[in-house]
């Protein structure tokens, strides 16, 4: 196992770059405690560290769109997106946009743009609402009110295929998923995620938290293989899993 102490900056970013692919690929990133809680007082930030902080925004630089539930960004207070001067010339360098996209997904549109953060956040030309065709017409006009730009990704729910078809139109070929859990377990029970980069934080939580993948199973096991694994003094593992057989072709569900 490596420990971080001794990897550069530079290997760093290799070890957590995008594998190739025909397609968009998808990879989740999500923390969890020893036993197994994605959450900490409805949080994921709790159980965090410096080194997972680190490699979060590594991630993110490398990223075209990050795709998070809109209750997570809400609960997480998330802000639009933008790039750390260390990683701005790397995303040049890739022909990348200067920041990601940031997609909040949401069935209801349940967003209420009434503080300043929110109403920000929605109205950043970065920023992006999947929703389907069958949410509120109230709430679809008071979010567009609010400056922001919506995608319809299904009629009734939200299909994460037809979420990913319309980032790759978009020219994203490196999605990252922040969750929430039952975000990513759409995900995978639709059969798009390819990589899982997992913080194993080294507290013991207990209660009843999520785990990282909550709600809806997939018709069949998903086997994993690990690509590498990263330890730090402060007894944090930073996994990087990809699927056991790569799946080359869009049109393989």
């Amino acid at each position: 196992m490596q420990k971080a102490t001794d990897v550069t900056a530079e290997r760093l970013a290799q070890a957590y770059s995008f594998g190739p692919a025909d397609r968009p690929v998808f990879r989740a990133n999500m923390v969890s405690s020893i036993d197994g809680a994605a959450t900490v007082d409805a949080k994921s930030g709790g159980l965090g560290g410096d080194g997972d902080h680190r490699i979060f925004h590594l991630q993110r630089s490398l990223a075209d769109a990050i795709v998070v539930g809109a209750q997570t960004a809400v609960d997480e207070g998330y802000h639009p997106p933008s790039t750390p001067a260390e990683y701005a010339a790397a995303r040049a360098a890739r022909g990348q946009r200067p920041v990601p996209l940031l997609v909040l997904v949401t069935r209801s549109l349940s967003i209420s743009p009434d503080s300043a953060a929110t109403a920000t956040t929605l109205a950043d030309p970065n920023v992006l609402v999947a929703t389907c065709r069958s949410a509120p017409e109230a709430a679809r006009r008071r979010v567009l009110d609010a400056g922001a730009t919506l995608i319809d990704c299904g009629d009734e729910d939200i299909d994460p295929h037809r979420l990913v078809d319309g980032l790759a139109a978009r020219g994203v070929q490196h999605v990252l998923c922040e969750g929430g859990p039952r975000f990513l377990a759409a995900v995978t029970a639709a059969d798009l995620l390819d990589e899982l980069a997992l913080t194993v934080s080294p507290q013991m939580t207990g209660g009843d938290a999520p785990r990282i993948a909550h709600g809806a199973r997939p018709p069949g096991l998903r086997s994993m293989r690990l690509r590498h694994v990263i330890g730090d003094d402060d007894g944090f593992l930073f996994q990087l899993w990809e699927r056991a057989v790569p799946r080359t072709s869009p049109d393989t569900r």
